[in-house]
Parts: C-alpha cells; structure tokens; sequence
C-alpha cells in the first residue's frame, strides 16, 4: 500500500504530518483556513554580521597599522571572540522559535525567545494592526507585526519575512477591521 491510499483525513492529523509552513485548507469557510508565518533568517541575522564585519574590519585595521597590542585591539578581538557568537545564538533561536499562525477563531503569536508560550489573541479582540519597519526590515524586506488589543498591550511579533501577507490576512479575519461587525 501506497501512503495516499492509507492516508488519515483528519485535520488534526493533517497538521501533524504537514511538511510546509503554510498551509490552506480548500473549504469554502474563510475561518478553516490556517496559515503561518516565520521570521526571515536574513532580517534577524543581519544585525549580528554587521556587527562582526565591523568589529573585524577595525581589528584588521589596528593590525595592519601596528597597534594589535592596544586596548581597542583586545576590545574588538573579545567582541568578536564572545560578543558576535552570543548575538548569532539569539537571533537562531528567535528565528527558529517566531511564529504568527491564523486560525479559525484566533491567532498564535509566537514573539520568539525568550519568551516560551505562544499567545493567544481572539480576531474580535482586535483593534489595529499595523506593520513597522527598521533598518534591517526596508534591507530585507521584513517586518515587525503589531497587533494592537482592545484591553492589555499590544503583541509585537518582529522579523517576520511576509509581514504585509500577515497584515493583510489579519485585517481579513478581524471583524473591526473589516468592517463586518461595528465596533462598540
């Protein structure tokens, strides 16, 4: 046997064993599609290259001048020795760990570490989102999602890579928004 011919065509099982980050269930209910968005490796990176080349490039240049042996020679080499690989390690684990997933009646906004739990954020209690933008976002063309509620402060869910498809859907789902149900 095949596995199309042993396959389970449970939605719980269907999310267990996809191997995509978006999916979309074909229905003709807009609510029963499930969509997910990840961090863009280059935007959560970048910041720690940059940050290494120039650290690199002013020790480089205090050696070719023969000052290797001063204090902002050591400065450098210890930032790029210690600083550099601890700003790497945080920007893999957010991007391994930032999440925005569109469900039925909510959304799963995962910040990235080091937070550990996603929150939960019903598309009723919204009342703005809106995407910014960094250096680092207009490079690469991420961005950060702020999704504004009606009580408590507003989820940030930075670096993600289609930060305009997320605001968009987003805006679909949400009732204020798109003006299937006046706000109150």
């Amino acid at each position: 046997m095949t596995s199309p011919e042993i396959r389970i065509n449970s939605l719980p099982m269907d999310d267990a064993y996809s191997q995509g980050d978006q999916t979309i269930r074909q229905t003709d209910d807009r609510s029963a599609r499930q969509l997910t968005w990840r961090a863009s490796p280059l935007a959560l990176l970048l910041p720690g290259l940059a940050v290494a080349l120039g650290y690199a490039g002013l020790w480089l240049y205090l050696v070719q001048t023969g000052r290797a042996e001063s204090n902002l020679a050591r400065i450098s080499l210890l930032v790029l020795v210690v600083g550099v690989p601890c700003l790497l390690a945080h920007a893999w684990l957010r991007l391994s760990t930032t999440r925005l997933t569109a469900r039925g009646a909510h959304l799963e906004a995962h910040p990235g570490f080091p937070i550990r739990d996603p929150l939960i954020v019903a598309y009723p209690a919204i009342a703005g989102v809106r995407v910014k933008r960094g250096l680092s976002g207009w490079l690469t063309g991420a961005g950060s999602l702020v999704i504004e509620r009606d009580s408590g402060s507003p989820v940030v869910v930075s670096g993600l890579g289609q930060a305009d498809a997320a605001l968009a859907e987003v805006k679909a789902r949400s009732p204020a928004l798109n003006g299937s149900v006046p706000r109150v």
